[in-house]
């Protein structure tokens, strides 16, 4: 399956916006030490993720308007009984599973370190 130029750059858009989005939440939650002291360093710490899985769960909305344009041929083949629905759903989820993990990568690239994050998995 050949990307298409709209297809390109709608992955294209994502990563690009999820760099931006990433560099700014390191800016908003840098913390150069690991604190974890009371109730407030730990909300701190609960926030970050959060506010990760988030973005990256609503970065997907882009893909939208990609899906809306093969809705036509989605009845068309329903409606013929060409094949059943998650016949059609199933290949484009698993198509979507690496640029999500890209994406999921580059966040974490980007904002592991700089938001102060542990090394090690104990403290």
């Amino acid at each position: 399956m050949a990307l298409d130029q709209e297809e390109f750059f709608v992955y294209v858009f994502k990563i690009v916006q999820i760099m931006i989005v990433a560099i700014i939440t390191s800016t908003v939650f840098s913390i150069t030490e690991l604190r974890s002291r009371n109730e407030d360093d730990g909300a701190v710490y609960i926030g970050t993720p959060l506010f990760g899985m988030i973005c990256n769960m609503f970065n997907g909305f882009a893909e939208l308007s990609l899906t809306i344009q093969r809705l036509p041929i989605f009845y068309k083949h329903r409606d013929l009984l060409f094949h059943p629905p998650w016949a059609f759903t199933l290949p484009n989820f698993l198509l979507r599973i690496p640029i999500s993990t890209l994406e999921s990568i580059v966040w974490m690239v980007i904002t592991y370190h700089t938001i102060g994050f542990s090394h090690e998995p104990s403290m």
